[in-house]
């Protein structure tokens, strides 16, 4: 199969001061317009983030975050050279990029699902998900009785590299992004836990509304994720 140019980025924005918090939050609406206008976006969502790994009821007011697809590399080196993306940099204290490449995908984020896939070049076997859901209102006190137990067997799974809670709704708009060592690990944690315990229950009584998984590999990073770059010892090989 002939590879695809389309790419997804992934940025996490660290802000200081009460002043560049409300600046990263407004942006959770300010910036969509001039992301709908970006040449060479597929889909983006803005993102606001969980304290802790994984899904968390509590936000963190400190960290906001945009995911992109992109419709080629040279469309997203654009926009991390353009104005939007310097904003962002202006305003933060702390900027962290993970540019992956998507693998396989079931099920939609806001209708969106036109994902042209890559075929994994072999190598390095870390892996990326993207998990999400949006869950129906009568379901969410049973959906969020199940977060802790969750949360703190996320904490403790093997081969964990990158862990982050993510959303745009608070409380019924969740996901979580998370690099893994290797495929196995990430499959146990999805299908061997609570978690997949609680996805199987939530699905059994038709609580969500909408639900993906997606697949990505990760490939390259820019800035750093608190002073350092977290995925950079695995993509040694890959960058470039």
């Amino acid at each position: 199969m002939k590879e695809k140019e389309q790419i997804v980025t992934i940025s996490f924005f660290r802000y200081k001061g009460f002043s560049n918090k409300r600046w990263g939050m407004g942006q959770m609406y300010r910036v969509r317009e001039p992301m709908r206008r970006m040449p060479g976006v597929d889909f983006f969502k803005p993102l606001g983030t969980g304290s802790g790994l994984g899904y968390s009821i509590i936000p963190n007011l400190n960290l906001f975050g945009l995911l992109v697809v992109w419709k080629s590399r040279e469309a997203a080196n654009q926009f991390m050279a353009g104005p939007v993306f310097e904003a962002f940099k202006s305003h933060s204290v702390e900027q962290y990029t993970i540019f992956l490449k998507p693998l396989s995908s079931r099920g939609s984020w806001s209708g969106f699902s036109e994902w042209s896939f890559h075929e994994h070049p072999g190598g390095s076997p870390i892996i990326a998900a993207l998990t999400r859901a949006t869950i129906k209102t009568r379901f969410l006190a049973g959906f969020w009785r199940m977060v802790a137990r969750t949360s703190r067997e996320h904490s403790q799974s093997k081969g964990l590299i990158f862990s982050q809670g993510i959303g745009e709704i608070p409380f019924l708009e969740q996901a979580t992004f998370t690099v893994w060592e290797d495929i196995e690990s990430m499959r146990q944690f999805a299908f061997e836990s609570f978690h997949g315990e609680a996805i199987a229950k939530t699905r059994k009584n038709n609580g969500f509304r909408e639900e993906m998984f997606t697949r990505l590999l990760p490939y390259d990073t820019r800035g750093t994720w608190l002073g350092q770059d977290k995925l950079g010892a695995f993509l040694s090989n890959q960058k470039g």
